[in-house]
């Protein structure tokens, strides 16, 4: 973990100068579709429109559509409001995400492709931003500066420095040709090449990812915008949130079979050489670490128990025994817990660049700041735990 992070912070250092880089607006803009797809969305969906009506955009080179993927809700006549001015395909079932944006594109009259999730908003300027990037003929996808929408409870705030961290990594992985994943919020994609390989899959738990690799094993690049700022809804409950995450990371070991023909190769530059295979690895030794928390824990409480069950549960006793400065392991101070110091003090310091890289105020007093770097990782080792179980059993599938 320490030689990862040393990694993205060496590579963000080398490029600091170009971190927020724009690309200069084209002086031919190019026309581009935006693809809403939306299943059960009528809390959201008119906001989500809304936006994209407020783009600064010529209005004749920007096409609107919204994909109602059999909702049971009211979506559609939301959908419907904004008519003429976008365009509403009426699916008769449900058939996923993916499926709705391949029908999506294939009535799309734009040269790039948008693809906008139905509880994501855009700023009025995002877009133009995010063209120029296409100047090069050999970007595939841009992806854009992907925010927590006003986070109001403990674990809104904790997503919300994970999304900050994620803008900065992201750019890093760009300067690095090593995108792995191109969120749904507002990526934009060059038509052309979207057809050349096939769309979305439909069968997969995670397309946004499975079509960041489809794109590199094409030999296309994914640009990156730290300045084109889209924000989205995130999980406020644990429920919703460990879903959320075992589709994600289950998605993550899927899509990571699939395209293993790119590990350890360099036809695929950083990605095939270093991104997937330390992703990879690092997935086990999450687990692994897990295990051993839980089996440390457990052992504590065992022993615990069995001693109190030895003086009779004499609580008395017990409070005198217990000594509040516990002999301390040398090697355990020299080795594992300077290792500890040392991961926290590394991700303490990436987080606090990726708070100031989009002009954030960074204090350790804010209460997501600090809960990330202590809370947040026991539930990854968590979600990642479970998410591979799962994978390793094969259990059912489910968005």
């Amino acid at each position: 973990m320490v030689f990862v992070s040393m990694v993205w912070l060496l590579t963000f250092l080398k490029n600091r100068d170009i971190y927020r880089f724009e690309p200069k607006l084209p002086r031919k803009l190019p026309s581009v579709s935006v693809i809403v797809p939306a299943y059960n969305e009528e809390d959201v969906l008119a906001g989500t429109v809304e936006s994209l009506l407020n783009l600064d955009y010529p209005k004749d080179k920007l096409e609107i559509i919204v994909v109602d993927d059999g909702s049971t809700d009211r979506t559609l006549e939301v959908a419907r409001r904004f008519e003429p001015e976008v365009k509403v395909i009426e699916k008769g079932e449900n058939r996923g995400k993916a499926h709705s944006l391949n029908m999506g594109i294939k009535i799309a009259r734009g040269e790039l492709i948008a693809c906008l999730d139905a509880d994501s908003f855009v700023e009025p300027d995002s877009l133009k931003k995010m063209v120029g990037f296409f100047e090069d003929k050999n970007v595939g996808c841009v992806t854009p500066a992907l925010k927590v929408k006003n986070p109001r409870n403990l674990l809104s705030k904790i997503q919300y420095s994970e999304y900050l961290l994620n803008i900065f990594l992201r750019r890093v992985l760009a300067f690095m040709d090593a995108v792995p994943v191109a969120p749904g919020p507002f990526s934009i994609y060059r038509k052309s090449v979207l057809e050349e390989i096939g769309g979305f899959d439909e069968n997969n738990l995670t397309e946004d990812m499975e079509i960041a690799l489809k794109m590199h094993n094409a030999g296309y690049r994914i640009e990156n915008s730290t300045t084109a700022e889209v924000f989205t809804i995130c999980p406020e409950k644990l429920k919703p949130l460990y879903k959320q995450r075992v589709r994600w990371y289950r998605g993550v070991i899927e899509n990571t079979i699939k395209y293993r023909h790119m590990l350890f190769n360099r036809k695929y530059g950083n990605l095939g050489v270093f991104y997937l295979p330390v992703n990879m690895v690092a997935v086990f030794l999450i687990m692994i670490l897990f295990g051993v928390i839980i089996y440390n824990l457990g052992k504590s409480l065992y022993d615990t128990l069995n001693y109190l069950f030895l003086i009779n549960f004499d609580f008395m006793t017990f409070v005198k025994e217990f000594s509040l400065t516990p002999k301390i392991d040398i090697f355990l101070l020299n080795f594992d817990f300077m290792l500890f110091i040392s991961i926290t003090l590394l991700g303490g310091y990436i987080l606090y660049q990726s708070y100031r890289s989009v002009d954030e105020k960074v204090s350790v007093k804010k209460l997501g700041y600090v809960s990330y770097l202590f809370l947040f990782p026991i539930l990854l080792m968590f979600f990642w735990s479970v998410s591979l179980i799962y994978e390793i059993l094969r259990a059912e599938k489910k968005w």
